[in-house]
C-alpha cells in the first residue's frame, strides 16, 4: 500500500516477533528526544536516528532510519530495519552483523518465518551472542521507494555506509560485520572497499566471473520483468524500472533439488523487487576486472560462501567449478588482493539461496565460526 509520505508497505513480516526468546527490547533509552517504540505501538514506526541500550535483556526493535542516496544529498529516504540484540548480551562479544539481502528479496531473507530454528540467520546469530541489523534496502519491503533510476550500486553502498555509521556511532558497536547475499554481497563488497569501516566481510551467493561486463547484467535483466505487470504488485504504483522475477521462476533461479517445496512456494508468494539501474550498474562495479573492482580495496578479512549447485554461478563447470574450493580461491584471490585473509566455503547440495536450503545450519555455523576465528 502506498501512502502520501512516499512510504510503501507490501505486507506484514510474520517472522520477526515470533521467534523464540525475542521479546520487545527492554531498557531502551531515547537519545536527543527521538522516539523508539516496540510492540503494538510500533505500527506507526516513527523515524529513529539514535538509540542506545542500557539493559542486558535481549530482543528486537523495529526502526526507521532517514538516509541519503549520495553524499551531500538530503536524507529524504527511509530505511526500515529490525535491530536485535542477544539475550546473553553480557557474555557476548558485542558485535553486530549488518545483513543485506539480494535482488527481489527484502529483510525477510535473513529472518525467514518458516521453521525459523533452521532458516533464520537472525535467530542463529542472536544465539551465538552477536546482534543483528536486518534491513530492507531502499526500494524494497517497508523502506521508501524513490524513482527506480535513483537506485544504483553506488547509492545502495552509501546507504549501507550510513547504517554502519549508525551501528558504530549511535549503538556503540566497535565490531561491525557485513553479511551480504547476491546483490547484497555486491553492495557489501563495495561498502567495505570504499569506506574501510567494517571488521569483517561475509560474501554469500556471489562469485566473480571472468570477462562478464555488461553481458551478465543483460542476462540477469532477461530473467525479470516490470513488477507493475505482476499480480502481486498491482496497485502499488511502482514505476516500470522496478523489476521482479517471472512467476514460477524462483525454483530454477535460486534453489537446488534439496530445497523444501513449501519454502519455494512461500518465497514465490513473498517476492520483492529490484531496480533495473541497480543491475545495470553491476557492469561498472562487480563486473570490473581484478585491480579495478571495488573488492581490490577491501582490507578486512573476507569469507566467500557459495552453494555447490548455485544456478547463477555454478551451472557451467568450464567457467567455474563450484565443487572445487581450491579453484574458486584461485579465481577469487586476485579480486581480494588487499584483504587481510580470504576464505572460500562451498556448501554441498545447495543452490543460490544458501539461507533457504536444508543446509542452512551448516552455512550459518560456518559463518559464525569464521567470524569468531577472524
Amino acid at each position: 500500500m502506498y501512502s502520501g509520505t512516499g512510504m510503501y508497505s507490501k505486507r506484514a513480516l510474520p517472522g520477526r516477533a515470533a521467534l523464540a526468546g525475542r521479546a520487545a527490547v527492554a531498557g531502551l533509552t531515547v537519545v536527543a528526544g527521538l522516539t523508539a517504540v516496540t510492540g503494538p505501538a510500533a505500527a506507526a514506526r516513527p523515524a529513529v536516528t539514535a538509540v542506545t541500550t542500557t539493559a542486558s535483556a535481549g530482543g528486537c526493535q523495529e526502526i526507521r532510519l532517514p538516509v541519503a542516496l549520495a553524499p551531500g544529498r538530503p536524507a529524504s529516504q527511509t530505511v526500515a530495519a529490525t535491530y536485535c540484540r542477544p539475550a546473553s548480551w553480557a557474555a557476548g562479544p558485542h558485535e553486530i552483523d549488518v545483513l543485506t539481502p539480494g535482488a527481489s528479496y527484502d529483510r525477510l531473507y535473513w529472518d525467514w518465518p518458516q521453521d525459523p530454528a533452521l532458516y533464520s540467520y537472525v535467530a542463529k546469530t542472536l544465539g551465538a551472542g552477536r546482534a543483528t541489523l536486518d534491513y530492507d534496502r531502499v526500494g524494497t519491503g517497508d523502506s521508501s521507494h524513490p524513482v527506480s533510476t535513483d537506485l544504483t550500486i553506488s547509492a545502495e553502498t552509501y546507504v549501507l555506509h550510513q547504517l554502519v555509521g549508525w551501528a558504530r556511532g549511535s549503538l556503540g558497536f566497535r565490531e561491525v560485520n557485513l553479511v551480504g547475499h547476491s546483490l547484497g554481497s555486491v553492495i557489501s563488497v563495495a561498502e567495505a572497499g570504499t569506506y574501510q569501516d567494517v571488521s569483517r566481510l561475509v560474501v554469500t551467493g556471489l562469485l566473480h566471473l571472468p570477462n562478464v561486463g555488461t553481458g551478465f547484467a543483460t542476462t540477469l535483466l532477461s530473467l525479470l520483468y516490470p513488477a507493475a505487470f505482476d499480480p502481486q504488485f498491482l496497485g502499488q504504483r511502482l514505476d516500470l524500472g522496478y523489476l521482479t522475477t517471472l512467476p514460477g521462476d524462483r525454483a530454477a533461479d535460486f534453489y537446488s533439488a534439496s530445497a523444501d517445496p513449501a519454502v519455494i512456494s512461500y518465497d514465490e508468494e513473498h517476492k520483492d523487487v529490484v531496480s533495473a539501474t541497480d543491475l545495470a550498474t553491476l557492469a561498472t562495479t562487480w563486473g570490473l576486472p581484478p585491480g579495478s573492482n571495488a573488492s581490490a580495496r577491501v582490507s578486512a578479512p573476507v569469507l566467500v560462501m557459495v552453494g555447490q549447485r548455485d544456478a547463477i554461478f555454478c551451472t557451467n563447470p568450464l567457467v567455474l567449478d563450484c565443487s572445487q574450493p581450491a579453484e574458486l580461491r584461485a579465481t577469487e584471490g586476485p579480486y581480494y588482493a588487499s584483504a587481510a585473509s580470504l576464505t572460500i566455503s562451498v556448501i554441498p547440495a545447495t543452490g543460490h539461496d544458501l539461507a533457504l536450503h536444508p543446509s542452512a545450519d551448516q552455512s550459518f555455523a560456518q559463518i559464525s565460526q569464521w567470524i569468531t576465528s577472524h
